[in-house]
């Protein structure tokens, strides 16, 4: 059972520091939601020294955005990938709302450039090519180009991570091993 409580306020510790949350912070946020805590709570939590009840545990779940509060208790290790796990989804939910929002502006750019075209040509304004040029490009194609720069940048970060894993090998075919310094 101690293992559980110590791997509760590991967590707790570390999923508020990964979102960026103060002690106080995070007490603020128990408080909005009818737990009394204060800095000192918090500290005492994450430092195993102060026990929490069930309604807590589920406050704290909410407080700090997971989907339940067992995820607290689990090994720091695997709570630490399920943290990233989540994290990138949020990003990558985010990144996405980006890429429509972008959309949508760049297509609310192009009804401007043909509106404000249309309304030169009809105070007899010559419109020349180079101003009406964005009419021509698809929304898409920004998503297509990233995409290549992606694969490109990508392709490097291969050909470097190849290159040094053949120097690698080469060095310890000489009978030299290097010293890890991973921890994983």
């Amino acid at each position: 059972m101690a293992e559980v409580e110590q791997n509760f306020a590991t967590n707790v510790r570390e999923y508020r520091e990964q979102l960026g949350l103060s002690q106080e912070d995070l007490a603020q946020r128990m408080v909005e939601r009818g737990s009394g805590f204060t800095q000192a709570t918090v500290w005492k939590i994450e430092q195993g020294k102060r026990a929490v009840r069930i309604a807590e545990a589920v406050a704290l779940m909410d407080a700090l955005g997971l989907p339940s509060w067992m995820n607290l208790t689990r090994s720091p290790h695997a709570f630490r990938r399920d943290a990233q796990l989540q994290a990138a989804h949020r990003y990558a939910g985010v990144a996405y709302a980006a890429i429509k929002d972008a959309t949508a502006e760049f297509l609310r750019a192009q009804a401007e450039v043909a509106v404000a075209a249309h309304e030169a040509r009809e105070a007899g304004v010559a419109v020349n090519s180079l101003w009406t040029s964005w009419l021509e490009e698809p929304a898409e194609r920004a998503v297509i180009e990233a995409r290549i720069a992606y694969d490109r940048e990508d392709a490097i970060h291969q050909d470097l991570h190849g290159t040094v894993s053949t120097i690698m090998a080469a060095i310890r075919a000489s009978g030299y091993e290097p010293v890890s310094t991973s921890t994983t």
